[in-house]
């Protein structure tokens, strides 16, 4: 689930199964990834909600960057688990 307005948003990371119990661990291991391809990130904050916050300065080629790097994170951490 995404929520936010403006530049800044919110991705609850929520375990399989539709219960929406939050993955904490999972989100932790996007967050941890997107850090080490040059995405600076926050760590999860509350129930594993991924905090997208970029600077008010970006450029829209910046923001497709970033949800590039954020795509292929979540991909690779999905392709690990199984």
């Amino acid at each position: 689930m995404v929520h936010g307005r403006g530049l800044v948003y919110g991705v609850h990371v929520v375990k399989p199964g539709g219960k929406k119990v939050p993955d904490y661990d999972f989100a932790f291991d996007v967050v941890e990834r997107c850090v080490e391809k040059g995405l600076l990130m926050f760590s999860p904050v509350g129930y594993a909600t991924i905090k997208i916050a970029p600077p008010l300065i970006v450029s829209r080629e910046q923001i497709l960057e970033g949800c590039s790097v954020l795509e292929e994170a979540f991909r690779e951490i999905v392709a690990e688990r199984k």
